[in-house]
């Protein structure tokens, strides 16, 4: 459309153009927006309210959410998980330390054919300490609540 100008519009764009603006003058007067300028910004607005999202989070209530994948939890899921306070383990399904530990030394007893299974074998070995090192997390962080709990 070259040469088109305002002009050219038909009348119905200019009054919703002027109802839109009127809309807009209503919602800055409704929230005093011509006022907040005078607000320092230093000012702080401190909610002691909790919101349902912090309390589900306190409380390790997990919200309803719909699934990506559907499937079974793992054999013994409920009996290995106690409480969202006492959480040590980012794979209970392992097994005990040692259990894990005898999956380690299975794991490193196996022997390779090829470069593709030498690689796999070291990716499932970094699997394995990352998975150590977010469990001594978890332990730190349960001590860490349990001792907040305490005191």
């Amino acid at each position: 459309m070259p040469g088109m100008t305002i002009d050219d519009l038909d009348i119905g764009i200019h009054v919703q153009y002027a109802r839109r603006t009127e809309l807009i003058e209503q919602v800055r007067q409704q929230y005093h927006m011509p006022e907040a300028s005078g607000v320092p910004a230093q000012t702080l607005i401190v909610d002691i309210y909790p919101k349902l999202t912090e309390l589900d989070l306190l409380m390790g209530v997990a919200a309803v959410n719909t699934p990506w994948a559907y499937f079974f939890q793992p054999r013994r899921y409920s009996s290995q998980r106690r409480s969202a306070f006492a959480f040590h383990r980012i794979i209970p399904i392992f097994g005990t330390a040692e259990e894990e530990k005898d999956e380690e030394q299975r794991l490193d007893s196996i022997q390779c054919s090829t470069p593709e299974e030498e690689h796999e074998k070291g990716i499932i070995k970094d699997c394995f300490k990352q998975i150590k090192q977010i469990n001594e997390l978890l332990r730190y962080i349960g001590g860490r609540i349990g001792q907040f709990l305490q005191g």
